[in-house]
This record gives C-alpha cells, sequence and structure tokens, in this order.
C-alpha cells in the first residue's frame, strides 16, 4: 500500500489507545503464545531477545520497531536482560464512511499490517513512547489528550521511516491466524463470532477468504480436525468415548457421536472395534443394501445433500427389513378393512329399521366419520410473510424446530414445546430459566451453526430461523419442512415474536401475551415515577473487550419503554459501542448494571474485570463512589432476548429500585 493511502485511512480513523505497557524480562524468562488482543506495536529499549511473530522468527535489538494486528501470534525469549514498550490500540472508521474508504479498508487494512523495521530515529521514536507512558499514568483526562497527540506524531515518525527506508509491510493473513487458532484451541467452544472477535475482520471476509484457499468454512474445517483427532485417540488409547468427546470440544457425547456418525462412517464405538482388527473402512452406502451389488429398492435420499437414509440401517427397533413387521403391517390392513365392511353392514341395518319406523337399536347404532377429502378441506392453509419470502402453512403445526434463543422462549410462552431447538448461549444446555419447560427436547447445534442432519431427523414440520444467522443454509432447510426467517435480532424482540405468533397459528393468543406485558410495563413505569430520572448504564465485560449497550439492545427497549433516562453515551439509537480504557467516564451514570460472557471453565473475563474497576478512570466514575455498580445475570439482561427474560428483566429491575 502507498503511503498516501496508509495516511488517508490513518487520517479517516477513529484511534482509540487500549494500553501503554513497559515491561521487563529477565533471562530464562519466557512469554508463550500471547496473542495480540488488538493492533500493536512493540519497540525494543535494551536487551536482546528471540521474537516469533506469528510465523516469523526475530533477532530483537535495540530500536526494533515491530507492528501487528489483533489475533497476531507472539512469543518472546530473552538472551539476556530485556526491555520493551508495547502500545496497544483500535481503529475503526470513522462515520460517515464513504465506499472508497470500505473498500480500501477492507484489502489494506494498515492496522492489521505486520512489519520489523529498525528506527532511523531512534532518540525520537523512544522518546515518545517514554512520554506516552508516563502520560498514561496520569489519572487526569487530561493526560489522555496527551497520550493522543504523542501517539499521531510516533505514527507519522514511523510511517515516514517505512517509505524512507522502503520497508513493505506484509498484509496480515487471516486464513493462517483462524486455521492456527483451530488447531490449538480445538478442544475449547468456538464459534464464527470467536474468530471475527479474536482477528477484528468481517465475517463475510474471513469465510470468502477460508472457502477460497480451503473450500470449506472455520466451522466446518473445525469439525474435521476433531473428528481426525478424536479418530487418533479411538485408534490408539481406550478412553472412554465420553471423556474423547469432551477432549475434542463436545461436552454432550450423544451429539459427538452423531457428528462422528455423519463424518466418518460409524458411531465411534464401531469404529474403534473395527480398528482392532485392522478392517476400518472408509464409509460405503452400498454397505447398507442387502446385495452387495444391487439393493432390493432404490434408497432415496434428501436432494440438498442431506443424508436422510437412517431407517435402512438393519439394526435396532426400527429395522425396514424386519419380516415379522411387515406381516404384521399386512395383518392390520386386512383386520381394518374386514371390520370397515362389517361397519357398514351395520349402518344399513340401522337405516332400514328407521325407514320401516323402527328405532336404532343401540348396540348396533354407529357413528359416520367425515370422508378424508372432507377433513382436507377443512384444515385451514395461511400464507406468511417473512425475511426470505413468504411460506404456506396448512394447520397448526406439532413438531417445530427453532433455531434462535429469544424463538425459544417465544413458543414456550405459548405453551408449544419444540422437537429441536439451538442450544442457550449460557447453560448446559439451556438457560436455568426455561430448563424445566425444555426437558428432553433435542439439541440441534447453536446458532451460527446449526446441525442440518439432526434437524432432518426429527422430521418436523416447521422451521423457524432468523436470517441474520442463518440465511446460508435456508434452502436446505426448506427441502426439510417449511421454514419462517424473522428479518433481524434487534432489541425490539416483539417484532419477531409477532411472527412466531403467526405461524404457530396462535396470533390471538400472542396478542394477548403482549397486551399483558405492555400493561405491567405501564404499570410498572407509574409505580416507578420518582426513579425515572435515574441515568441508568448498560455494560458488558468480556476477555476480549468491554461494551456499553445502547438503545436498540433487549434491556436498553425495555428502559426505554418505562421511560428511564440514559447516560448522554447510551442515549443513542444504536445498538453497542466498544470502549477502551481511556473511554471509560462514557461508562458512568446514576446506577451501572454490568453483566460478564465468560467460556465455560475460564475466567479471563473476571480478570478484565478486576482489572478494569481497579483503574483509577473506573475508580472516579460517579457509580463506584457511590458503590452504585450492579452484577447481573446476563441471560437475562441481553442473550435470552425473548418473552419469559422480558419479564424476568423487568423483575429485576422493579426489585432493584424498589429497594433503594
Amino acid at each position: 500500500m502507498e503511503l498516501d493511502a496508509r495516511v488517508k485511512l490513518w487520517n479517516h480513523s477513529h484511534i482509540r489507545i487500549m494500553d501503554i505497557r513497559s515491561t521487563f524480562m529477565r533471562q530464562g524468562e519466557t512469554l508463550n503464545d500471547y496473542r495480540l488482543p488488538s493492533s500493536a506495536y512493540l519497540y525494543v529499549s535494551h536487551g536482546k531477545a528471540v521474537i516469533h511473530w506469528e510465523e516469523e522468527r526475530i533477532e530483537a535489538q535495540p530500536n526494533v520497531l515491530l507492528h501487528g494486528g489483533k489475533g497476531l501470534s507472539m512469543a518472546i525469549t530473552p538472551e539476556d536482560d530485556f526491555h520493551y514498550y508495547m502500545i496497544l490500540y483500535k481503529a475503526s472508521l470513522a462515520m460517515p464512511t464513504y465506499r472508497e474508504l470500505l473498500h480500501l479498508m477492507e484489502t489494506n487494512n494498515p492496522f492489521q499490517d505486520r512489519f520489523c523495521m529498525i528506527a532511523s530515529q531512534p532518540v525520537f521514536m523512544l522518546g515518545k513512547l517514554m512520554e506516552m507512558h508516563k502520560q498514561w499514568s496520569l489519572p487526569e483526562a487530561r493526560g489522555k489528550l496527551l497520550v493522543r497527540s504523542s501517539f499521531y506524531q510516533f505514527v507519522h515518525e514511523h510511517l515516514r521511516q517505512l517509505e524512507e527506508q522502503g520497508i513493505h509491510p506484509v498484509a496480515s493473513d487471516f486464513v493462517s491466524q483462524a486455521v492456527r487458532y483451530l488447531e490449538e484451541h480445538y478442544s475449547e467452544p468456538i464459534t464464527l463470532e470467536t474468530l471475527e472477535e479474536l482477528l477484528a475482520c468481517n465475517s463475510r471476509m474471513l469465510l470468502r477468504k477460508f472457502k477460497s484457499r480451503w473450500n470449506t468454512t472455520p466451522i466446518d474445517y473445525l469439525i474435521q480436525f476433531r473428528m481426525d483427532k478424536a479418530k487418533e485417540l479411538l485408534l490408539h488409547t481406550q478412553i472412554p468415548v465420553k471423556d474423547i468427546a469432551v477432549s475434542v470440544g463436545y461436552a454432550d457425547h450423544y451429539y459427538f457421536s452423531r457428528l462422528f456418525k455423519k463424518h466418518i462412517g460409524m458411531s465411534p464405538v464401531h469404529y474403534r472395534s473395527t480398528a482392532d482388527t485392522d478392517r476400518v473402512m472408509s464409509y460405503d452406502p452400498s454397505r447398507l443394501s442387502r446385495s452387495s451389488i444391487v439393493g432390493r429398492r432404490l434408497q432415496r435420499y434428501i436432494g440438498n445433500g442431506i443424508n436422510n437414509h437412517y431407517q435402512y440401517n438393519k439394526e435396532g427397533e426400527f429395522s425396514m427389513y424386519s419380516k415379522s413387521r411387515r406381516s404384521l403391517a399386512i395383518l392390520v390392513i386386512c383386520l381394518t378393512m374386514l371390520l370397515g365392511a362389517c361397519g357398514g353392514g351395520t349402518a344399513n341395518s340401522n337405516n332400514t329399521n328407521q325407514a320401516n319406523g323402527g328405532s336404532p337399536s343401540p348396540s348396533n347404532a354407529t357413528v359416520a366419520s367425515p370422508s378424508p377429502t372432507a377433513e382436507t378441506n377443512a384444515v385451514e392453509s395461511r400464507v406468511v410473510k417473512h425475511a426470505m419470502g413468504e411460506e404456506t402453512i396448512v394447520g397448526t403445526p406439532e413438531r417445530i424446530v427453532i433455531l434462535t434463543n429469544e424463538g425459544t422462549e417465544a413458543l414456550l410462552s405459548v405453551g408449544v414445546k419444540p422437537v429441536g431447538a439451538v442450544q442457550s448461549w449460557v447453560g448446559d444446555p439451556w438457560y436455568e430459566h426455561i430448563a424445566e419447560g425444555m426437558e428432553g427436547v433435542e439439541v440441534v447445534g447453536d446458532e451460527l451453526q446449526p446441525n442440518i442432519e439432526l434437524i432432518a431427523s426429527l422430521k418436523p414440520d416447521l422451521i423457524i430461523g432468523n436470517k441474520v444467522r442463518q440465511e446460508k443454509i435456508y434452502e436446505q432447510l426448506k427441502q426439510i419442512a417449511p421454514t419462517i426467517y424473522s428479518d433481524d435480532l434487534a432489541g425490539d424482540w416483539k417484532i419477531n415474536f409477532s411472527l412466531y405468533m403467526e405461524a404457530l397459528g396462535k396470533k390471538e393468543e400472542g396478542e394477548r401475551l403482549m397486551a399483558e406485558f405492555d400493561k405491567r410495563v405501564r404499570e410498572t413505569s407509574a409505580k416507578l415515577t420518582d426513579k425515572l430520572d435515574t441515568k441508568v448504564s448498560v455494560a458488558r465485560f468480556s476477555a476480549s473487550q468491554v461494551r456499553i449497550y445502547q438503545k436498540q439492545t433487549f434491556s436498553g427497549v425495555l428502559l426505554e419503554q418505562l421511560g428511564f433516562a440514559r447516560p448522554e453515551s447510551q442515549d443513542k439509537d444504536s445498538f453497542i459501542e466498544v470502549m477502551s480504557k481511556e473511554t471509560i467516564p462514557s461508562m458512568d451514570g446514576d446506577v451501572l448494571f454490568y453483566f460478564v460472557t465468560e467460556a465455560a471453565g475460564k475466567a479471563d473475563a473476571a480478570k478484565v474485570v478486576k482489572e478494569w474497576m481497579n483503574d483509577p478512570l473506573f475508580k472516579n466514575l460517579n457509580v463506584a463512589k457511590k458503590n452504585k455498580v450492579v452484577p447481573v445475570d446476563e441471560a437475562i439482561w441481553n442473550t435470552a432476548g425473548g418473552y419469559q427474560a422480558a419479564n424476568l428483566l423487568l423483575d429485576e429491575i422493579v426489585a432493584y429500585f424498589e429497594a433503594e
């Protein structure tokens, strides 16, 4: 990228300084596999060390300057006493953003570039770093302003030296970084959102580039890698299947077994047993045929590539080859025909008696059943308009698969228990407040990666999904059952709720529930009138970032409906704002409700909470001084996002302000 283009993007970007660190390491100490949480500069001021900067091995010495993007993997092994400065920062295009700049950022993002250079003006560079580090430690906001000023001077000088030395930075390789992360962390929960946050890249761009190189998606790559690891463990150890499932990233070993069979062609137990006799073979559908050459009948599959041949296996209760069950079926048909004939004769006899002036015998009287044609004509059909077009639904669906968390709550609110649903974002596998109602429901993956084969095996008569989450698999789902998609997952959950009620044929019941909820909100607002001037701040902490939540979020919509005031930074018709320590004052209000997103078995997010709340800027907040920092349940305040969570959120708000 030319210097002018780099300068143009720097000029049109909003820069947030995340941290400025001064680190001393002694010989013998090491820093292993540290992933940059944001874009970063690293400047060596003293000593020597071997630095692994992604795949580069750098013999670092004083005045070496490195730059890398978010997600880059680094390791440091000092050769003697070693000191370096690190500037962590985030950059995003300022609004309004022009198409030219968007294209430039997508194709040549300087904030993700990787390079190594030796500073030609070390006195200036080191002086600016020492200046910034000193300014960063000042508690006053003025210190942070000085840091920004010094930072831009530092950037301008490094850009000038890049051009002077003819150095061409290497563009960040998202795909290689993603592959490395998947292969190193395959035993942990990973979603496309995880990679998007880790690498600070657009998910669509990552998918496009990943598929171009590997001809598959990141999640499918992860699944195949996990299956290969599982095969190794099955072949070379006697570890129980349940433990192998956990070791490759699947807490539910039943789900793991189904997935293994889908990809390998046999169950894990079968794979291990055949391996004992050196007879592990690739999956061959012809082995399911009674004849090794030609089966007795054609085995059909769904035309979109979804396997649906489970009913042809000659194992278990559902064998399609069972002669006894075939004979039983024939016998039942014959008896039915015989009883029908007898019934017809009785009816004629009764008619004759009545025609002759007699009365029908109570023991012989029969009630005529409506013909099949009449029944079919009586079933109502309706056309439902949704995000992907129109869908005709006949009658009342009974076997429903739901692919969003908020949709699950919508179903439960009107007494509909789905046959399959995506697991909750928090819980094992369901949120605590819906766990009882979801007992026995099949888990069909998560919102970002539904299991299509498992959905097909449940034989649903209606599938409800979401365009934002599952647009790419809509055509496949349509081949299984009528499919309805909501358009968005914005804060106003009522929009999707109304669509789901229409799809279920429960529009009136849904409208009644909404009227009851709105009435409850109005009554609560009137009850808390003297509290509505309270400026309510909402924030989220995770291992990778801290956010404040604005009006177009689940909690934001309810707070606005109640009439609560919001801090200026959150009183916007928008979704979220990602924070940096220098913007901590934006989190202030009269009360701060916060929730924490923590991966299972981890404590990284908890460390972030502790670090931020110990920051001088946080301690200076009004909410901190008055002890108005309140932890809340992430499921209820953010992720569940449906009817039941909205009522529980209302309960929590009332409980807090009534206690005040």
